[in-house]
């Protein structure tokens, strides 16, 4: 051989994941001798050779490893131009027919040395060649020839040694690798004149024709259909799988007919995992595409093409694979489209089922999310469909705030150009007012969620204990928080009063000194201590804030305290210590706190008997409902409210109660 065949080897990329890929090149030459030998009975016979030293049971023989392939067939063998194309390198003896001439040294490149033995015809008369090729010297070891009169034309062609890290990758069930070989060769399977394959198991003496396999299990059906990119000619034969082996739609670029890549097929609209045919039955999906492109761009190892994968090169052709897959993709979304027509209304169905329940936020601006729920996957669940409106939602928000800006920086229309000016600002409008719609029904949907939430958190746990107070309190405000911390939108100090949310500082578990309006020594932490923000300032009051709140949180159910627990007791010294420190200015400068500061107190909790008799004590008056208490007390100047947390429930749902039935939700 003219050439340093080691080298050429160890220049041969062939990944792990292709093990199968030396036998295919085995194949595909048997294949191509038995064209040429124009012979009416065309055979292949594969036979799978495994490691049976590492089996301890014959019941595991079909999972032994497999350490060799042999190939026979009865084609032209290695005649003279045969084994002398053989014996160069890179030779264009077969490039007609998409030979690179570097098909053996892959057999090398997986398998420790290949051993042949070929019956021939030539001048008239039959002779056999053997011979072994190895990765040594020129590559051709023990080359005979000698008579072979009488024998019949058959070629057998041995992969021995399969290497460590191949082995491992191989598929090890018979069926496993037919199906392998019926994807690799689709072409001619769906073709007049395939011959016949046959695949034998040495070890457990199974065999499969690989025409029933086909026939059997892949249940195929095809279409080919023609196309140009970029003015060059494509074939894209459509294949309908019926097989249980193939498990995910694919694509297929071909060169000379033979698959060269294979990627899931990714990208078109509501592709369920399987498909249905017009009588019901499932199917997988194939695109094998074809063109003289693919083939002058096919690399020597065909595992894949010399294209630019994008544009982005700037060296880059104007022909990518880019752009051929997404004619490509094209042309399958609109052959596929009578199968995913039935599965795009059933998607369509479970989005509108889905924003009339808990996506009820997305219905103002649902005519303008049609393409992002024809791109969404027929198989989403509930979150992932929320996921994809939120996104695009999202983005129709940043563009409205583009829009916007444009609008704004634009110079006032000329008289000409009014009509049209007041077009785009009509639409703007509008559009902003569905986003505001949406932003409204989704905050009023949060708010559902927090009352269910909470009502959960309020139910016996399993060993019939109630949840700690430190669980409501979070879900109302985070723990060890102050206002400087916590966004609006991130706390829910509307279940205990709307008026809450307005303020101007609050501390949440923290000690009183730490609130920066006050100046104060006190180590006390009240759950929530709250200033509420001032309306206006006048000369005689520079403090920031009008009024103070405390809230103050019990467990549920809980009726064991002691004197020292008294949350009544609790809250009132609270109200001691606050006001026996200043409060801050405006400017910084401290200041006394003065007398007539009104304290609004709130205590949580359920009205257990303790509870119950603590309230009358301190001279508070059962709320009409029956489910709290009120009170003013003058010497501390605070008004004192018991909220039970059936409650808190039941008014924070009576507060919304108008807003859930506008967008949907029962009371």
């Amino acid at each position: 051989m003219n050439t340093d065949v080691a080298g050429r080897v160890r220049n041969v990329q062939l990944p792990t994941s292709k093990p199968l890929l030396p036998l295919f090149e085995a194949i595909i030459n048997s294949i191509q001798a038995i064209e040429d030998a124009k012979e009416k009975r065309q055979e292949i016979k594969v036979t799978i050779i495994r490691d049976k030293s590492a089996l301890f049971s014959l019941t595991d023989q079909h999972l032994a490893d497999i350490v060799g392939f042999v190939v026979l067939d009865n084609g032209v063998g290695f005649d003279e131009a045969n084994f002398e194309a053989f014996t160069t390198s890179d030779t264009t003896f077969k490039a007609s027919r998409g030979g690179k001439g570097v098909g053996c040294f892959m057999w090398l490149a997986a398998f420790d040395e290949v051993t042949i033995n070929s019956v021939f015809a030539q001048d008239e008369k039959k002779s056999r060649r053997r011979f072994t090729f190895c990765a040594k010297g020129s590559g051709i070891e023990k080359h005979s020839i000698t008579d072979a009169d009488g024998a019949a034309l058959v070629t057998s062609l041995s992969l021995i040694g399969f290497k460590e890290k191949y082995r491992r990758q191989c598929p090890k069930r018979l069926e496993t690798i037919a199906a392998h070989i019926v994807e690799e060769f689709l072409d001619y399977f769906l073709g007049p004149s395939c011959p016949s394959i046959i695949l034998h198991d040495q070890a457990t003496e199974e065999t499969l024709v690989l025409d029933d396999f086909y026939d059997r299990t892949m249940g195929v059906q095809s279409d080919v259909k023609k196309l140009l990119i970029q003015g060059n000619p494509f074939d894209v034969v459509h294949v309908k799988l019926y097989s249980n082996h193939i498990s995910e739609h694919r694509l297929y670029l071909c060169a000379h007919n033979r698959a060269v890549t294979k990627e899931r097929l990714t990208g078109i609209p509501n592709m369920a995992r399987r498909l249905a045919d017009e009588e019901g039955n499932e199917f997988v999906y194939a695109a094998y595409v074809n063109s003289v492109v693919l083939d002058d761009a096919v690399n020597a190892d065909r595992t894949g093409f010399s294209l630019c994968e994008d544009g982005s090169n700037l060296y880059a052709s104007e022909f990518t694979l880019a752009d051929i897959r997404e004619s490509i993709h094209r042309h399958c979304e609109e052959f596929l489209s009578p199968y995913t027509a039935p599965i795009a209304g059933r998607k369509r169905e479970k989005v509108q089922r889905f924003i009339q329940g808990e996506g009820a936020m997305y219905r103002p601006i649902l005519n303008r999310l049609e393409k992002t729920i024809h791109e969404i996957d027929p198989e989403a669940t509930d979150d992932e469909i929320d996921r994809h409106l939120y996104d695009a939602y999202h983005k129709i928000q940043v563009d409205l705030r583009e829009e916007g800006r444009k609008l704004l920086d634009s110079p006032p229309p000329q008289e000409v150009e009014f009509e049209s000016f007041r077009r785009r600002f009509d639409d703007f409008l509008e559009k902003t007012t569905e986003i505001n719609r949406s932003d409204l029904a989704r905050y009023v949907i949060h708010r559902k969620a927090i009352i269910e939430f909470l009502q959960k958190q309020l139910s016996m746990e399993a060993g019939g204990k109630y949840k700690p107070e430190e669980r409501i309190h979070s879900i109302i405000f985070p723990q060890g928080k102050s206002s400087d911390d916590v966004l609006f939108e991130d706390h829910n100090l509307w279940l205990v009063d709307e008026r809450l949310a307005f303020h101007v500082c609050l501390n949440s578990d923290q000690q009183i000194k730490r609130s920066r309006v006050l100046e104060n020594k006190s180590k006390k932490e009240p759950d929530i201590l709250i200033f509420d923000k001032a309306i206006a300032f006048t000369e005689t009051s520079e403090l920031p804030f009008t009024s103070i709140t405390i809230v103050e949180f019990k467990r549920p159910l809980r009726d064991d305290y002691s004197e020292k627990e008294n949350p009544f007791v609790q809250v009132y010294k609270y109200i001691e210590e606050i006001r026996a420190g200043k409060a801050k200015s405006i400017t910084g400068r401290p200041i006394p706190i003065q007398n007539n500061m009104p304290f609004y107190c709130y205590i949580i909790c359920d009205l257990t008997p303790r509870l119950k008799e603590w309230a009358r004590n301190f001279n508070l008056k059962p709320t009409p409902d029956g489910l709290g208490f009120f009170g003013y007390n003058e010497n501390y100047g605070a008004y004192c409210e018991v909220v039970s947390y059936s409650k808190l429930i039941a008014d924070a749902q009576k507060r919304n109660q108008a807003f859930f039935r506008k967008i949907g939700f029962p009371a």
